[in-house]
């Protein structure tokens, strides 16, 4: 039982390295990429005044969408909590 849990914990664990479901999509990476330019582009406590982002995909792919907000989060300078995309603004659903 103990071998059990330890097993389980060491996979909980490792499942927290940062991989998602989405890490083998070209898609994920396009979206990651134009999210991670529109982060860079702005200025820290400025909103983004358009982002770079393909429509299309964003209403099409969860991968793109997932990818976006990451290179978003991962890019932008300063906080997160005016994520563009987050189906308030620019276009968001």
């Amino acid at each position: 039982m103990r071998s059990i849990v330890l097993l389980a914990a060491a996979s909980l664990a490792l499942a927290a390295c940062g991989t998602n479901k989405f890490d083998d999509d070209p898609l994920y990476d396009a979206g990651f990429s134009d999210g991670c330019a529109t982060g860079t582009a702005r200025t820290p406590g400025t909103p983004v005044s358009k982002a770079v982002r393909d429509q299309n995909l964003w209403d099409e792919s969860e991968a793109y969408r997932v990818g976006w907000k990451g290179g978003y989060g991962a890019c932008s300078p300063g906080g997160r909590g005016d994520t563009p995309g987050g189906d308030r603004d620019i276009g968001g659903r």
